[in-house]
C-alpha cells in the first residue's frame, strides 16, 4: 500500500521499541572531499542504535531504472553508531531510486529486527543539482465548468425575480416548475425571490448613499464629507448660571467632599413636588428641561443669598458700564476669589415694584480679588460710618455690559420715594448646562462569529510560504477558514445625544456662556466594557482616523432622526471589541435650542438638601446650537476645500496669521539662514485697554516676532 502521512508518529513508536528502521538518507554531493566522490557515498541514518546487528552489502539493495552496484558498507560515522556509510560504484541519474534493507540477496523481506514500514526509503542522487523544470504547482481543485445561462440581469423586484426563476426552472427541471403555490419548489422560489428583492434594495440604497446630492442618511453624509476634511456640526447644549438660596450654611462632611457634586440635576417646575427631592430619572423626564451642574459646589452660605452694595452714604448711585470693582455692605469672610457672583435688579428703578424689574439687567462675574479684612486682620470698615464692608474685584472679561443701578428715587407719580437696594449681588452660583444623564444602560453583547469564508477565499493575505507548495504539503497544512466578523453597531435607547464643550474651572463667566465652535464640542458619553477578564473604559473620539490599533475608543454616528449609533475600531484604527463583551453606557440627552429657557425657570434640585429654599437660573439658557441638517451639510461641505489651510506664499502667511485671535496684521519676509530659506512672519497685535475716566476702548499697535515659522 502506497500512502502519505503528514506526521512522523511511526518513527516515534519505533524509537520507543526494540525494533529499528530507516530514519532518512543523505547523498554526499558538494561536501565530498574529491570531485570524483560526489554522489558516490550515501549516509543511511537508522532510528535506533543497531547494537549487535551488522549490515553488509548483502543486506542492502538499491532499486531504480539503472543498476547501481554497492562497493562497500561501513557501520558508524564519526562516533554516530546509527549511521551506515554506503559506497556505490557510480552516481545515479535524475530518476528516483529506492534503498531497501533485506534479509539476504535471496530473501527480499526485511530482517526480523527491522520494522517493515521503515525498511525502505526513496531518494535522488541529484537532490543538489540545479534543474530547468518548474516547481510543482499548488494542489488546487480545478475550477468548476461555467455554463452559459440565459438570465435577465435587469430584474430588480420580487415579481421579476420570481418570474425569472420559474422560467429557468422550467428549462433545467421541467417536472418541478409547475408554478402551483402549494408546491415545495414554488415555495422555495418565493423565498429566494424575496431574498433577492431585499439584496437588490440594499444594492440600490448603497448606490444612492454613495453620492452627496442623493444620500438620505446623515451618517453617509458625515463619512463622505470627512474625505474633504469637513466635520459635521453635531450641535451644542445650552448653559446658564443657577443660584441656590439656603436657610442655613451647608458645609461638607469631609474636606474631600462636596455638598453638590458636578452632574447634579436641576429642572423646571414639577407639579406637587418639593423644592428638593432624591433623583428620579423618570420624574426628571417629565419636566420641561433638565440641567446639570458643571462644577462641584464645596459649600453653600446663607449670607451669600443676597448681598447689598455699599454706596458710601451716597444716594441714587449706579455702577458704570465697564466696571470691574464694587463694595459690598457687611463683613463677608466666606467670599473668596474664584467664586461666581450674580448682579441683578430686584425692583424697578422708577416704580419700586418687583413687577417692573428688568430681567436683562443681570450679569454673572468671576471674582478675582476679595478683601474683607485690613492689614491688621480686622474686618474692613468705612472709616467715617464704621460700617463693615467687603471690597470685591472681578475679571476684566466680565466687565459690566450695562450701567447697574444700585439706588434710585421713584418718579413723581410714585411719590418720590428713595429706593435702596435696587440691585443686589448673589453668591452660591454655579454653571449648569442642558442635558439629562442616563446611567447604566446595557448595550447588546458583542456577537460571536457565525459565518466563515471558504478556505483560501477570504480577505486575509496568503503567506509567501504557502505559494508554490506541492499537493502533499498542501494536504498536511490545509488553509484555515477565515471567520467573518459580525457587525457590531449598537444604538442608544434615548435621544438626542448631548454635545458639550470642555468647561474650564475658573474661566470668566462670559467665556463659559459663549457658543463654542463645532470642533470644540464632544459627545457626553462613556462606555465601560466587561469582556469577562477585566473591565476597561472606552473613550469617545470625534473619529477613528487618528487613533492606533490599541486605542480603546469609539465614535458616535447620529442619523437624521436623532438616533445614535456607536462605531468601534477594526484593529487598525482603534481596538475591536472582543466577542461576548458587555458594554454599559452612561450618556446625556438634550441638545440645541430645546435648552433655551428663560430666566427664573429652574425650580427643583434633584438632591436631598432640606436647607435649600430656592433654585433659580439667574441667566437664561443660551449658547445652544442645533445639529446640522442634511440640506446644510450639502450646502457647506463642497466649498470647504476652498479655505486655504497651509502657507506657501507670503499671502498665505498673512491670511493664516490674520485668523489668530488678537492679531491685526502680519508681514512676511524670506531670509536665507545659511542652510535653507526661512520664512519670518512678524505680527501686529491689537491690544485693548480700558480708560478709567471715559470707559473707552482704544488700540495700540506693537511689533513683535511672530510665534511660528515655516522653513522651506
Amino acid at each position: 500500500m502506497i500512502y502519505f502521512c503528514c506526521d512522523q508518529r511511526r518513527r516515534e513508536a519505533v524509537r520507543q521499541s526494540d525494533f529499528n528502521g530507516i530514519d532518512f538518507i543523505e547523498v554526499v554531493d558538494r561536501e565530498a572531499v574529491l570531485e570524483s566522490d560526489r554522489q558516490r557515498f550515501l549516509h543511511l541514518y537508522l532510528v535506533n542504535d543497531p547494537s549487535v546487528f551488522v549490515y553488509t552489502a548483502d543486506n542492502l539493495r538499491i532499486e531504480g531504472p539503472n543498476a547501481i552496484e554497492i562497493v562497500s558498507v561501513v557501520m558508524g560515522l564519526g562516533g554516530q553508531t546509527n549511521v551506515v556509510v554506503i559506497e556505490v560504484a557510480q552516481p545515479g541519474d535524475f530518476s528516483p531510486y529506492t534503498l531497501n534493507i533485506v534479509t539476504s540477496p535471496l530473501n527480499p523481506l526485511p530482517p526480523p529486527e527491522i520494522d517493515p514500514a521503515l525498511s525502505s526509503v526513496e531518494f535522488s542522487f541529484k537532490v543538489e543539482c540545479p534543474t530547468p523544470f518548474d516547481c510543482q504547482s499548488h494542489c488546487d481543485c480545478p475550477d468548476p465548468e461555467v455554463t452559459d445561462t440565459d438570465l435577465d440581469y435587469t430584474v430588480r423586484d420580487f415579481y421579476s425575480f420570481r418570474r425569472m426563476m420559474l422560467v429557468r426552472l422550467s428549462v433545467t427541471a421541467p417536472a418541478a416548475a409547475s408554478g402551483h403555490p402549494a408546491d415545495l419548489s414554488t415555495a422555495l422560489v418565493d423565498v429566494l425571490a424575496y431574498t433577492a428583492d431585499q439584496l437588490a434594495y440594499q444594492q440600490d440604497a448603497a448606490t444612492t448613499e454613495a453620492y452627496l446630492n442623493k444620500a438620505r442618511s446623515r451618517i453617509s453624509l458625515k463619512r463622505m464629507t470627512r474625505l474633504v476634511d469637513y466635520a459635521i456640526d453635531e450641535g451644542c447644549n445650552a448653559r446658564c448660571f443657577c443660584h441656590f438660596a439656603v436657610s442655613a450654611d451647608v458645609l461638607p462632611i469631609a474636606p474631600s467632599t462636596n455638598v453638590i457634586p458636578a452632574g447634579t440635576a436641576v429642572c423646571t417646575r414639577l407639579s406637587e413636588q418639593p423644592r428638593t427631592f432624591v433623583r428620579d430619572d423618570a420624574l426628571l423626564a417629565q419636566s420641561g428641561a433638565v440641567y446639570e451642574t458643571c462644577f462641584d459646589i464645596a459649600a453653600l452660605f446663607a449670607q451669600h443669598n443676597e448681598m447689598h452694595f455699599y454706596t458710601w452714604s451716597n444716594a441714587r448711585c449706579h455702577l458704570a458700564k465697564g466696571a470691574t470693582k464694587a463694595t459690598l455692605s457687611g463683613h463677608i469672610p466666606d467670599l473668596t476669589a474664584g467664586m461666581y457672583l450674580a448682579f441683578e435688579e430686584i425692583v424697578g428703578a422708577r416704580s419700586g415694584s418687583q413687577a417692573d424689574k428688568l430681567l436683562q439687567q443681570r450679569q454673572v462675574v468671576l471674582l478675582t480679588q476679595v478683601q474683607a479684612v485690613n492689614a491688621d486682620g480686622d474686618p474692613l470698615s468705612d472709616p467715617v460710618t464704621e460700617q463693615l464692608i467687603t471690597e470685591i474685584e472681578w475679571h476684566g472679561a466680565d466687565a459690566l455690559r450695562f450701567p447697574l443701578c444700585l439706588s434710585s428715587e421713584t418718579s413723581i407719580e410714585e411719590g418720590r420715594q428713595y429706593l435702596e437696594p435696587v440691585s443686589v449681588a448673589r453668591g452660591n452660583m454655579v454653571l449648569v448646562d442642558h442635558g439629562q444623564t442616563i446611567t447604566g444602560e446595557m448595550l447588546p453583547e458583542v456577537p460571536l462569529p457565525t459565518l466563515s469564508w471558504a478556505p483560501g477565499k477570504g480577505f486575509g493575505d496568503q503567506s509567501e510560504s504557502d505559494k508554490g507548495i506541492g499537493c502533499a504539503e498542501a494536504k498536511c497544512n490545509p488553509q484555515q477558514a477565515e471567520t467573518i466578523l459580525p457587525r457590531y453597531r449598537p444604538s442608544f435607547a434615548n435621544r438626542p445625544l448631548t454635545f458639550t464643550p470642555d468647561y474650564i474651572l475658573g474661566a470668566p463667566a462670559s467665556e463659559l456662556l459663549k457658543t463654542p465652535m463645532p470642533d470644540n464640542t464632544l459627545a457626553s458619553v462613556s462606555l465601560s466594557a466587561d469582556d469577562g477578564v477585566e473591565v476597561r473604559p472606552f473613550d469617545v473620539v470625534p473619529d477613528l482616523l487618528a487613533v492606533d490599533e490599541s486605542a480603546s475608543v469609539f465614535t458616535t454616528e447620529i442619523e437624521r432622526d436623532g438616533k445614535v449609533y456607536l462605531r468601534f475600531g477594526d484593529n487598525t484604527f482603534g481596538r475591536r471589541p472582543l466577542p461576548e463583551t458587555r458594554f454599559t453606557a452612561t450618556y446625556r440627552v438634550g441638545i440645541g435650542s430645546a435648552g433655551h429657557i428663560g430666566p427664573d425657570k429652574l425650580y427643583h434640585l434633584a438632591r436631598s438638601l432640606p436647607e435649600v429654599t430656592e433654585v433659580r437660573n439667574v441667566t437664561p439658557g443660551e449658547g445652544g446650537r442645533n445639529p446640522e441638517t442634511n440640506a446644510e451639510i450639502r450646502k457647506r461641505a463642497p466649498f470647504l476645500f476652498k479655505t486655504q489651510e497651509r502657507a506657501v506664499t507670503r499671502e498665505d502667511y498673512q491670511t493664516l496669521g490674520r485668523r489668530v485671535s488678537g492679531v491685526q496684521d502680519v508681514s512676511c519676509a524670506y531670509i536665507h539662514t545659511g542652510s535653507w530659506i526661512t520664512t519670518f512672519a512678524c505680527q501686529i497685535q491689537k491690544i485693548e485697554s480700558t480708560c478709567l475716566n471715559h470707559s473707552e476702548v482704544h488700540s495700540d499697535n506693537i511689533m513683535k516676532n511672530f510665534d511660528w515659522q515655516h522653513m522651506t
